[in-house]
Parts: structure tokens; sequence; C-alpha cells
């Protein structure tokens, strides 16, 4: 109940910013000095652009914005009490309730929200980066080299799901030790451009093919073409990858997807030479 009583204050609060004059006949708004003498009381106390000196009794919320707060010693308030931008003081003898909340809008509060709104929108755009490319990628190997990929694409998802992510995880294991290796030695360390690389390649074509996979499992009078079947695909994986705790079991089992259904091609293309 208290936490609503927070949450009414600080909206009123924020209503006032807006439309100062729908303030109840039971409260008290000035953009001065606001008092409340001894022995007055009011229900709630919603002061923006000044200061409030409180010295009688407050039933409800005090909130205060853009300005300082003063209890005297004959102060009472039951309810919450919120000031936004400036100072409590309050003398021995004033009784509060237990929710007093203070945000201060000085230089390192101000610093501080601005990193972290910083912060907040690089993750997001990074985020929404990410997601863009599930579906950019598949849709870029159809114009660029889907004539040259397009049969590969079709007959790998034919092959066990199991072996791909036995594969996919034996490779990625690998893969670790090479690239703690090349840290190292130091001197392997431009090898992991090389790691880099195959790990790109990898995706690109893990996403494509699994793209193509999960499109077609819709059925086939939705899938028109095979444009549209990739274009699908990728939406779902975007989807599915969007949502919190899940999308990071879904990354990876792209990933170890990825990296199985490479190391089969590079084995199946290695045979082809030998022969």
């Amino acid at each position: 109940m208290k936490k609503i009583y927070h949450f009414v204050g600080l909206l009123a609060a924020a209503i006032l910013l807006l439309l100062p004059q729908s303030v109840s006949a039971s409260s008290l708004f000035e953009h001065a000095k606001t008092l409340v003498p001894a022995g007055q009381t009011v229900d709630d106390l919603y002061v923006v652009g000044g200061d409030a000196d409180i010295l009688g009794h407050a039933t409800g919320a005090v909130v205060v914005v853009n300005g300082n707060l003063h209890l005297a010693a004959s102060a009472r308030v039951d309810g919450t009490i919120v000031v936004i931008g400036g100072r409590i003081t309050q003398d021995e003898g004033a009784l509060t309730g237990d929710d007093i909340h203070n945000i201060s809008l000085d230089t390192v509060t101000q610093n501080s929200l601005l990193i972290g709104g910083g912060l907040v929108a690089g993750l997001w755009t990074v985020q929404l980066a990410g997601s863009l490319l599930l579906i950019v990628i598949p849709v870029l190997v159809h114009f660029i080299g889907w004539s040259k990929a397009a049969a590969w694409v079709k007959r790998e998802p034919n092959t066990s799901w199991r072996k791909q992510l036995y594969l996919g995880a034996l490779s990625g294991a690998i893969l670790i030790g090479f690239s703690l290796l090349c840290v190292v030695t130091l001197i392997g360390i431009p090898l992991l451009l090389v790691v880099i690389l195959f790990l790109f390649a990898a995706f690109v074509i893990g996403i494509t093919s699994l793209s193509y996979e999960i499109g077609g499992l819709l059925q086939e009078k939705w899938t028109p073409n095979e444009r549209v079947r990739l274009i699908i695909g990728a939406s779902l994986i975007t989807a599915f990858a969007s949502i919190p705790l899940i999308g990071w079991l879904v990354m990876l089992f792209i990933i170890v997807y990825s990296l199985g259904t490479t190391t089969q091609w590079l084995y199946k293309l290695r045979r082809r030479k030998k022969r």
C-alpha cells in the first residue's frame, strides 16, 4: 500500500507540472514558498518550483519538485515524502512516516543519469542492430550468392540436428582452446582474426540454412517462393532471439548449429577433393 501511495504521489507531481490548475481544493500549490502553519491540517501538499515549510499536519503525500522541504519540530506527515531536485531538513521532534525519498538533481546525478541513459540506449541499439542482422544476412545471401549456395542450403537441413549440434559443440571447444593458446603465446594473436572470420562465415552459413529450414516448416501455401521462405524463417528466429533469457539460449543454439553445419560442409568438401 505504501508503494501505491508513493506512485500516486509521483504521478500527481507529474500532472501538476503539466496541469497545475488541477490541484484539489484540499491541497496547497504555489510556485513560491509554501507554508503550512502550526495547527493547520492539509491532505496532500504538492509544490513545484519552490520551497515548502511544514509546521502543521499533512495527512497525505508531500511532494516537492525543484525545491527544498523543511519539517519543523511541530510538523507531522503521515504519508509519503518525495523531494526531487532539492533537500530535506528535519528538526528534532518532527514526525514522519517510513517512506521518505530524496532525489537530487545535482551535477553528479545528472551525469549519472546521462551515462545510464546512454548505456541503455546503446544496448538497445546494439540489440536492434543484431535483430536486424538475423533477417538481413539470409536475404543478402539470397541476392548475392543464392545460385551457388541454394543446392547446399536445400541439402544440408536433411542432416540430423543432433549430429549438427554435436559437431558444433566439438568445433566450438576446439576453437576456444586454440584461441586461448593464441592469447597465451602472444605470437598467435594475429591468428585470432582468422578465427573471428571463420566464426562470422559459419554464422552466415548457419543462419541461412536454419532460416530456410524453419521457414519450410510452414505450409507450402504460406511460402510461395524461396525468398519468402527465408524471410519467414529469419523473422521467426529473430522473434524468439528477442525474448529475455530465452534469446540467449536461441543465440547459443544458432552458434553451435552454425559451427556444426560449417564443419560438416568443410568435411564433405575435403572428401570430394580427395576423390
